[in-house]
């Protein structure tokens, strides 16, 4: 069952943005991520997350707080209105599940690079 997640961020710089998009995608189950910058939020949502685990991790390098958690609701989807739209919306998820499934095809070992 799909889960939506809310929290109150604090951060005053992009890189922050960017680390705690990292930390959030970083996660299993994690199915989409949006930060708004203007109300200090971000929404996560997906499966089998922990809610606990989430914001210790982001509390690393901002402050974060849970204001809400409940089940996702279906939000409209946006219909593609050619052949064209479908065959890049279908190349973007398979880019985004190849990634999840194998990330160092994409960065290689870099992070690991004594042993």
């Amino acid at each position: 069952m799909m889960q939506k997640f809310v929290l109150k961020v604090v951060f005053q710089e992009q890189k922050i943005m960017t680390k705690i998009m990292k930390t959030t995608m970083s996660l299993g189950g994690v199915y989409s991520v949006s930060v708004d910058r203007k109300e200090n939020k971000v929404v996560v949502i997906g499966d089998g997350i922990d809610a606990v685990d989430l914001v210790i991790k982001l509390r690393k390098f901002c402050d974060a707080e849970l204001v809400s958690l409940g089940p996702a609701r279906n939000e409209k989807k946006i219909e593609p209105d050619n052949d064209h739209d479908i065959r890049y919306q279908n190349a973007l998820a398979e880019l985004t599940k190849s990634y999840q499934a194998n990330p160092e095809r994409y960065f290689g070992r870099c992070y690991n690079w004594r042993g």
